[in-house]
Order: C-alpha cells, then sequence, then structure tokens
C-alpha cells in the first residue's frame, strides 16, 4: 500500500514537472511585452528568446533578460509557451511564423479565436492596466484576465498568470471586450480629457498646476460610486452656463466633444438619479 502512494505521488510530480513552462518565447519589445517579460524573469521564468520586427527595443530588452532575439521566423527557437505581446493589427499577421506550441495574446480586444487555426493549446492572458517602458510598476495587485481553449491549458496559464499577480479572473472574450471598452473610457479618455485641459490653460497663457488640486480631489475619490461624484453645469442642468461655455469653444472638436458630454452627463442623471 505504501508503494503504491509513493508510486502516485511520483507519477504527480513526473506530471508537474512535464508541465512546468520552462522556456518562454516572447512575440514583440514594447510597453506591455517589456513588463510582462520583466516581471516574468523576476519570478524565475526564462524568456528564451525575443522575436521582434523593432530591433532596438528588442536589443535593448534582450540585453536586460540575457536572452537571445530575432526578427527572422526561420530562427524561432524551440520553447514550451509563446506570448504573444504586440498591437492588435498585427497579431492576425505574425501567427503563421509562430510554432504550434501553447500560445497567449495579451490584448483586451481580441477575440482568442484569432489564435485556433494555428495552435493546439491557446489562450488570453490579458493585464488590465495601462504600461510605459520607462515607468517601473509593480504587477502583483494588476488584474489579469485569462481564457484558454482547454481545461488543462487554462490550468497552466492560471499558475502561470498567479505567478504574477495575486488578482487572476477567467472571463471570455466577449466579457473581455467589454472591460477593455470600459478601460478605454475610463483610463485613456479620462487622461485625453486632462490633455485637453492643459492645452486650453496654454492657449490661454495659465498654468496647468492651477488644476491639480481639483484634478488630484476628483481621482482621491475614486473608490467612491462615480454618479455620486458628479458636479458641475452639466450635472445641476445649467443650460445658460453649458451654452456660454460652448460660445467660447471656438475649436469645432473640442465644442463637439463638450456637446456630447455635457449632453450625455444629463441624460444619465436623468434616467439613473
Amino acid at each position: 500500500m505504501f508503494s503504491n502512494f509513493v508510486l502516485i505521488i511520483d507519477i504527480y510530480l513526473f506530471k508537474k514537472i512535464l508541465s512546468e513552462i520552462k522556456k518562454i518565447l516572447l512575440v514583440g519589445s514594447g510597453n506591455v511585452a517589456t513588463h510582462i517579460a520583466l516581471n516574468l524573469d523576476s519570478k524565475k521564468y526564462c524568456i528564451h528568446q525575443i522575436f521582434s520586427r523593432s530591433e532596438e527595443n528588442a536589443k535593448n530588452l534582450k540585453n536586460i533578460l540575457n536572452c537571445k532575439w530575432t526578427n527572422n521566423p526561420k530562427k524561432i527557437l524551440d520553447t514550451d509557451l509563446t506570448i504573444v505581446a504586440i498591437n492588435d493589427d498585427n497579431i492576425q499577421e505574425v501567427l503563421s511564423d509562430l510554432p504550434n506550441k501553447p500560445t497567449v495574446h495579451t490584448s483586451g480586444n481580441t477575440n482568442i479565436s484569432v489564435l485556433e487555426n494555428y495552435f493546439s493549446d491557446y489562450g488570453v492572458l490579458y493585464p488590465l492596466q495601462t504600461f510605459k517602458k520607462d515607468v517601473e510598476m509593480e504587477i502583483n495587485n494588476i488584474p489579469f484576465l485569462i481564457e484558454a481553449n482547454n481545461k488543462t491549458f487554462e490550468k497552466e496559464l492560471l499558475d502561470l498568470a498567479l505567478c504574477l499577480s495575486n488578482k487572476v479572473e477567467k472571463v471570455n472574450s466577449n466579457e473581455r471586450k467589454k472591460i477593455h471598452i470600459a478601460a478605454v473610457i475610463a483610463c485613456n479618455f479620462s487622461n485625453h480629457m486632462l490633455v485637453i485641459a492643459k492645452k486650453l490653460m496654454k492657449d490661454s497663457n495659465l498654468e496647468f498646476s492651477l488644476l491639480l488640486p481639483l484634478i488630484r480631489k476628483t481621482f482621491s475619490q475614486i473608490n467612491s460610486d462615480p454618479i455620486k461624484l458628479q458636479t458641475g453645469p452639466a450635472a445641476r442642468e445649467d443650460i445658460k452656463v453649458i451654452n456660454e461655455h460652448l460660445n467660447s469653444i471656438q475649436d469645432k472638436n473640442l465644442n463637439l466633444i463638450y456637446k456630447l458630454i455635457s449632453k450625455s452627463i444629463i441624460d444619465y442623471n436623468e434616467k439613473n438619479i
């Protein structure tokens, strides 16, 4: 009986060893690729090779990771997992260059099905965060959203994701797209509003720093329900002020943005408050 128990343990350990991801091929060398690679490297995963068309970025990352790199698909080395971390527009065109090994992409928008005709095991490893290569970031609290085409690979992908973050969720492609849309609005659009505000101040020879206490106060309350924090002319339905602002905004695009967002705030408040 004891020998059978030992045999079961040995088989379990053998399977675990076989399932371990030892070598990773990283496709891409941009913002997301860099942060994922550096964090995997810090967790003792081996980024064996970088495949990238950007020679400068790839060489910079290669030197940090002390790994190989290539821009020639014929020189791709044998690995256990491929991580495709490139722009959505380029994912489809690179897939035929890659070996039939377990493969994931890191896109928030691209459906998992884009991988199905190329790989036996495939999935998505999407970090829900904005990245810049030159900004250091701890990613252990960043949500990672995963999806896989089968349960066995899902388990391996889950183990990998949990090594990167303690916030891992399983979501399907439709859910991930909705999350990505919300993220673009919450992050990218809000930042662009700050860009516009800074330009308005600069064009009037005013210091953007005057707005910083207001901006900090707004974002410091981020854990509250956003609808309860909404203030301003549109929230008060102060049409006189809105029209005066619109008459003062000469830029057609900005005028339209102001008008549409004001209308959205008014309509949303009428339906939900």
